[in-house]
């Protein structure tokens, strides 16, 4: 599956900035020249997908994923990609995602929370519930 938003890497020195392309042959010398000179790897993601307005009228949706960024979210010195409207909080026992939609003119406030020591998956979850479903 292709991803939504393609993304570069960047690599910054100083007030220079390098954009390499995902998948570039040299980037493994990219890297070791930004170790060795000090400089920082990130990823820029290409701008959204679908403008929010045309998106909005066309199917009554705002806050849906075709029409929304990604950024990098540092959590715990490690770049997560979020889409851009998304407000990650971070919690002693969980983390928090919320985001904000509008589905057929109704407004939902949608907050996924992940706990921080997870005893399953989300999949092994998902498979004991249909489990349960088929005993009965």
């Amino acid at each position: 599956m292709k991803p939504q938003q393609e993304c570069f890497d960047a690599y910054v020195f100083g007030e220079r900035i390098i954009l390499v392309p995902k998948g570039h042959p040299y980037t493994p010398e990219f890297d070791l020249v930004a170790k060795e000179y000090g400089g920082k790897k990130v990823r820029v993601w290409r701008r959204k997908v679908e403008d929010e307005y045309k998106h909005y009228l066309k199917t009554g949706i705002d806050g849906g994923y075709e029409a929304a960024g990604i950024v990098d979210t540092e959590l715990g010195n490690k770049l997560v990609p979020l889409f851009e409207d998304t407000e990650l909080i971070e919690q002693p026992d969980s983390i928090c995602l919320d985001r904000h939609m509008i589905v057929g003119g109704k407004k939902f406030a949608v907050r996924s929370v992940f706990p921080k020591t997870a005893t399953k998956t989300p999949t092994d979850k998902f498979l004991s519930l249909i489990d349960k479903e088929l005993e009965i």
